[in-house]
């Protein structure tokens, strides 16, 4: 799950962690149906350096973390990432996007306090799959859960509220997040990518600045 880059933006947002469930959440660079936009990984690096920010000086003035991310993923590595761990994918290419709106004072809370709860407000991912020769939308709703413990993420929850779209890639989704939040398939790859974020990168990323 390296290069997924959407690291805290993918692991702390709703629309990587939702994008990881549904998607399995590999950060490959995308080809074929769906192509990636030409600013998507910037984006996406700014929206890190933001966090970086907050995470590092731990500043409790200043704004809230809020990003318009959209991330896009190569079918084929999908149906690999998810068979490793006995699923299936039946559907090709797929991008999420959602706007993250994650408030400063509950992520200073995950990386100061002893013990901490990082709960995020229901957010709407909407997404577009490949499905045979069709690009089909989808939206679901969430509210995702990390818990932390001495300033490193323990457990992560995506908790699916609701999802809309054709019944046959609703039911694909529904099951993926399911198994995640019972078993945590990809709860080890969240928390590793979480860990190297806030203890390795964003160190040296607000150092370059």
């Amino acid at each position: 799950m390296r290069n997924t880059r959407v690291g805290f933006c993918a692991g702390f947002s709703a629309a990587v962690l939702v994008g990881y469930a549904a998607v399995a959440m590999l950060g490959v660079e995308p080809t074929q149906a769906l192509e990636q936009a030409a600013n998507e990984r910037e984006v996406i690096k700014t929206c890190e350096r933001r966090l970086c920010e907050i995470v590092v000086k731990k500043d409790p003035a200043g704004d809230d973390l809020v990003c318009p991310l959209s991330k896009t993923w190569l079918g084929a590595k999908i149906k690999e990432d998810v068979e490793k761990r006995r699923l299936t994918w039946t559907f090709g290419d797929a991008r999420c996007s959602v706007d993250l709106n994650a408030k400063r004072d509950l992520i200073l809370g995950a990386v100061t306090k002893p013990e901490h709860a990082l709960e995020f407000s229901p957010h709407e991912v909407k997404c577009e799959i490949e499905n045979g020769t069709e690009i089909t939308p989808i939206q679901v709703t969430l509210a995702p859960k990390i818990t932390f413990k001495n300033g490193k993420a323990e457990k992560a929850w995506i908790n699916v509220k609701s999802i809309e779209g054709p019944a046959i890639v609703k039911g694909a989704i529904w099951t993926a997040a399911q198994i995640e939040d019972s078993f945590g398939l990809f709860q080890s790859n969240i928390i590793e990518e979480l860990a190297d974020l806030l203890g390795k990168k964003c160190p040296k990323v607000i150092a370059q600045n």
